[in-house]
């Protein structure tokens, strides 16, 4: 098979649902942010990453839905320059799915999905208590790829705050995968578990 992007009239759509299937394991952020006018909001982005250390940063991409316009996310974000990602685990699948559903902006994702807010330490937007590991982010920059749709908007937060659950810690203070139980996105409707693990010593 190949796909040439110079030749070829796919729809973006067609490129999206195949680049999806072989970008994978993908981590999935848990987004919680709040509108200016105090409304909470949650939702899932399996485009998903930390990027730099030294300062830290993570980075997610809230897609340009198919009607046009931002979703709610980016447009908090904008707003309040404040969001929060936390860990998506197994034992959160379900709830994190609810929260993918489109609704108003007036709709409290939190209450929708099921999800418990915590207050976070620095940031308003809030932490989710199911989850085991919440990272509070300020916003850095946003790199925006146009506002067509299926146009990628990337968020760019600098870390100020890690809140880690003591129950999925390792003893070296680090997380421990098998007990995290992290879930990924793999394209179409099938996702994974981080719990068929293995090491590679890295060469010298």
């Amino acid at each position: 098979m190949l796909l040439d992007l110079t030749r070829d009239d796919r729809t973006w759509q067609d490129v999206y649902k195949l680049c999806v299937t072989f970008v994978v394991p993908r981590p999935i952020a848990l987004v919680s942010t709040v509108s200016a006018d105090g409304v909470r909001n949650l939702a899932p982005f399996s485009f998903y990453n930390m990027v730099s250390a030294n300062p830290p940063v993570v980075m997610f991409c809230p897609g340009t839905p198919s009607k046009g316009g931002k979703k709610d996310t980016l447009r908090n974000v904008e707003a309040t320059g404040e969001f929060v990602v936390a860990t998506v685990t197994h034992s959160i699948a379900d709830p994190m799915n609810q929260a993918s559903a489109s609704l108003p902006p007036e709709v409290d994702e939190f209450e929708y999905s099921g999800f418990t807010p915590r207050p976070a330490l620095h940031v308003r937007p809030a932490l989710v208590a199911e989850s085991p590991v919440n990272v509070e982010c300020r916003l850095d920059r946003i790199v925006s790829f146009g506002d067509l749709p299926g146009a990628g908007n990337v968020v760019f937060g600098r870390i100020i705050a890690i809140h880690v659950g003591d129950a999925v810690l390792a003893e070296d203070g680090l997380c421990d995968p098998l007990k995290l139980d992290a879930i990924a996105r793999l394209g179409r409707l099938t996702y994974a578990r981080s719990t068929d693990v293995f090491d590679l010593p890295r060469p010298r």
